[in-house]
């Protein structure tokens, strides 16, 4: 501990220490940037074939394509692929501005996917509003419109100036 002169009022000062003196080494890598955008940037659907066999045997009579949303990527699943859990992902987002900057842009990705998803109906229309509210910037609009009655009391002066332009409207 420094000495410090009685007479002043200096108060000791505490040495700055590195955040991750003696822990656990950072699992992070820079090009986890490029990663989670790759990760993101996935076809929002899949065009699925649904085979219809013949009553009795296993022949194919016809088949029918169907659209089916694909999983939604999440920073949760991005951190089970490179063996982290979420805090762990979010803390990355904290500590380096290019991760943050890549998060942006996957989170981006990340709305487009449920638009297009959105437009096409693969989602249930409440859930699809319920999800696209709490993970994008997305809010649910409702217009409201309201009528209210004012009264005005009008004195004599204010009576005859206003007959006085209804006639001069009716004439002109």
């Amino acid at each position: 501990m420094p000495i410090l002169d009685i007479m002043s009022n200096e108060t000791p000062k505490k040495a700055v220490k590195n955040k991750r003196a003696g822990g656990r080494p950072t699992k992070y890598k820079p090009e986890y940037c490029q990663q989670i955008i790759d990760f993101f940037d996935v076809e929002p659907y899949e065009d699925v074939e649904i085979p219809h066999y013949h009553p009795g045997t296993k022949k194919v009579v016809w088949t029918d394509k169907k659209r089916m949303p694909r999983k939604l990527p999440t920073l949760r699943d991005f951190g089970k692929s490179v063996a982290v859990d979420y805090s762990t992902v979010w803390n990355w987002t904290q500590e380096h501005k290019e991760f943050f900057d890549a998060v942006t842009r996957a989170e981006e990705l990340r709305k487009d996917f449920l638009i297009q998803n959105g437009l096409q109906g693969l989602y249930n229309p409440k859930a699809f509003t319920f999800v696209a509210v709490n993970l994008t910037d997305m809010r649910d609009k409702k217009e409201q419109t309201t009528t209210s009655a004012v009264t005005i009391t009008l004195g004599d002066e204010e009576r005859a100036i206003l007959r006085d332009m209804g006639a001069k409207l009716l004439d002109g």
